[in-house]
């Protein structure tokens, strides 16, 4: 009597865990479908690019054009006629005076020459025009337009890093999905293990304890899912952040193409380009060594009122004005000029082996990847075959259990030996799909 009602225990207890796995299973099932109905696949692609967008320094990029633009409106003002005003009064000590005495002169007596007044004042208005002035404006516009587009350089190369972090951030949301799918499997196969330890116990062969060992890696499995689930959402939620983008957009990501670059595209490489704008930076600057160099032709107009005008032997309030031509030619900038220009040429002869180097060790990086994706692949191949071998050695354990000839705690290794071999092919298989996208990243910037 005891022990039929036992069998009935445990049969009630198998259907009420079948029943259990089953609705976890078609919930589950009914969640992953409506996801992928709602949250089409993310692309590796699609969140670098997000992320690129929303950055806060990507908002930096139109700060350096309009400050472009406000520069060279301002130099672009050179070529219009400078006008400026200038008014003054003035009190004098001494003033300059004819020292000539008429009065004992016959004829000549009633004649006096009036001196002049100690106080002076006036306001004049000058009215310049540039006519030629070395190339000096020019030049200013061309350093200017090298100095922004080295600033956009540097900005994307700080943005260029921000990829890093897509990248961790997607590959380790890739390798929890398959984690967890890998878990799912062996949650799977605990299950029916449970189902076989309940027929043994019911034929005899087993006892409550192998029971009470599949239930604890039952557990263990689902405190391991528990971790993986708050990993993934965390990385979720990171990468949600950076892209401004709600976390549940990353339920389903698609995995990056295997396929590597052949070619290094060098025309879009942050590091090169920035590079290649400091070079540039250091062209520009020629032009105004040569601009200081040379003479400043303009015509000028000045008007004005005062006491005294031009007529400076008078007294009286009058207005003036003078018009003509000037040439100017700083000669000083000669002496320093060879020197200027030999400056630039040192400056130029390091950004050159700056860039050596970068390209050395952009080599030196390729040559390290393409290593570690070839090792990465053959390991991958060798997973295969230790899986397959695992697989073999858990079958023949779960014949032995049912014959009674081995204990369920030893198959329990096998099928846990089993699944962590999955598991690490798994991560293999992240790790290479990584490895290839910085390839990828590395060759052609992005």
């Amino acid at each position: 009597m005891g022990t039929a009602s036992k069998k009935s225990s445990y049969r009630l207890r198998r259907n009420d865990y079948q029943w259990l796995f089953a609705s976890c299973g078609a919930i589950f099932a009914l969640l992953c479908s409506a996801s992928l109905k709602a949250h089409p696949p993310v692309t590796l692609e699609q969140c670098r690019a997000r992320a690129q967008a929303c950055y806060p320094l990507a908002r930096q990029r139109g700060l350096v054009e309009s400050a472009l633009k406000l520069n060279l409106s301002n130099l672009n003002r050179g070529y219009l006629p400078q006008v400026s005003l200038a008014a003054k009064a003035s009190y004098q000590s001494d003033v300059t005076q004819i020292p000539i005495d008429f009065s004992d002169i016959p004829g000549l007596s009633a004649i006096s020459i009036p001196s002049l007044s100690k106080e002076q004042y006036g306001a004049t208005l000058d009215v310049t025009q540039v006519l030629w002035d070395g190339g000096a404006i020019s030049a200013q516009k061309k350093t200017a337009m090298a100095g922004a587009a080295l600033e956009a350089r540097q900005l994307e190369a700080e943005m260029y890093a921000l990829n890093e972090k897509v990248n961790q951030l997607y590959f380790g949301i890739l390798l929890a999905d398959e984690q967890l799918r890998q878990s799912d499997l062996l949650a799977e196969e605990l299950r029916r293990s449970y189902d076989r330890t309940l027929s043994c116990i019911e034929n005899g062969v087993a006892g409550h304890a192998d029971l009470d060992a599949v239930k604890v890696e039952q557990l263990n499995l689902s405190q391991r899912q528990a971790q993986l689930r708050g990993g993934k959402k965390a990385c979720c939620e990171m990468l949600a952040s950076l892209t401004l983008t709600p976390d549940s957009a990353f339920l389903t990501l698609q995995k990056p193409a295997d396929d590597l670059p052949l070619l290094l595209q060098t025309d879009s490489l942050p590091g090169l380009l920035l590079l290649n704008a400091q070079s540039a930076c250091l062209d520009a600057q020629k032009d105004n060594i040569r601009a200081a160099s040379l003479p400043k032709l303009g015509v000028f107009v000045q008007g004005g009122y005062g006491k005294p005008g031009l007529d400076m032997l008078s007294n009286d309030i009058a207005p003036f004005y003078i018009a003509g031509a000037r040439l100017a030619w700083s000669l000083g900038s000669l002496y320093t000029q060879a020197n200027e220009r030999k400056k630039l040429e040192v400056k130029k002869a390091a950004v050159a082996l700056q860039t050596e180097a970068y390209l050395l060790n952009l080599n030196i990086q390729k040559a390290q990847l393409t290593e570690t994706i070839q090792s990465i692949r053959d390991m991958i191949k060798m997973d295969d075959d230790i899986i397959a071998l695992r697989e073999s050695v858990k079958k023949a354990a779960e014949a032995k259990v049912e014959n009674g000839t081995l204990s369920v705690a030893e198959l329990l290794r096998d099928v846990t030996a089993e699944n962590l071999a999955r598991q690490v092919r798994a991560m293999h298989e992240v790790e290479l799909m990584k490895a290839i996208a910085e390839y990828s990243q590395l060759l052609n910037g992005q």
